[in-house]
């Protein structure tokens, strides 16, 4: 009798994990099929989500209510909820953006006592009485480090520059670089003069055709600015 039990428990989880695997992969493939440029690794969850063209998404990341610009990537074992994300962003390996947020003014943090939340086990409440989600808005050309934590609710400027295992805890800068816990403001990556005429210019949403054929541009700083103040 034990070891019947033992077979059937184990038949049991094969087929669990069969149709996880299954679900996954139909997801998966319901993606690729949606957006044909954007690359998805194993593990993917996009939910509710629009991508833009040319994005990867790493393995095991979650994509959830946000948007994602053109070019940009995210690296594995990420998380973002309720967010915009812009062109040409590099987002590393186990970062969280938006990672909600608790009541901490009443007696228990405890999300039951506010919210009808259908993915708990059990609430109390009988009506949502507390936001934990805000949006986050991430820019163009900005680069998140590993292991970065981007509290909600959250502005990041154009360009900026977030260091390896910060916390976000206020708005960044454009062209900002910022890293700490809470993440402070250390240096601005260009000039004044610099920063305003690459944020007029919005490079980011020039054509494939412009990149293709002016890449080598980008790799420097001067002969940039000298083509924007020529136009």
């Amino acid at each position: 009798m034990e070891q019947a039990k033992f077979f059937l428990k184990l038949i049991h989880n094969l087929l669990h994990h069969s149709v996880v695997w299954l679900k996954s992969n139909y997801r998966l493939a319901e993606q690729q099929v949606k957006n044909p440029t954007c690359k998805f690794y194993n593990g993917v969850n996009v939910i509710n989500s629009q991508m833009g063209i040319y994005n990867v998404i790493f393995k095991n990341t979650f994509l959830i209510d946000s948007s994602i610009g053109s070019h940009s990537y995210i690296q594995k074992n990420s998380a973002v909820v309720n967010a915009v994300i812009g062109k040409f962003c590099s987002i590393a390996s186990n970062v969280v953006i938006g990672p909600g947020i608790h009541k901490i003014d009443g007696i228990s943090s405890h999300p039951s006592f506010y919210h009808k939340n259908p993915s708990l086990s059990k609430t109390y409440s009988d009506n949502d009485s507390f936001v934990s989600s805000k949006k986050t808005y991430i820019g163009n050309d900005v680069w998140i480090a590993e292991k970065v934590i981007i509290i909600d609710g959250i502005v990041i400027g154009n360009g900026a520059i977030v260091g390896s295992g910060a916390v976000v805890t206020k708005d960044v800068e454009p062209y900002s670089i910022v890293g700490g816990i809470p993440a402070r403001h250390i240096k601005y990556r260009f000039d004044e003069e610099t920063i305003l005429h690459l944020e007029k210019s919005e490079w980011w949403n020039y054509s494939e055709k412009w990149f293709e054929q002016n890449y080598s541009l980008m790799s420097d700083t001067r002969k940039f600015t000298d083509y924007l103040k020529s136009r």
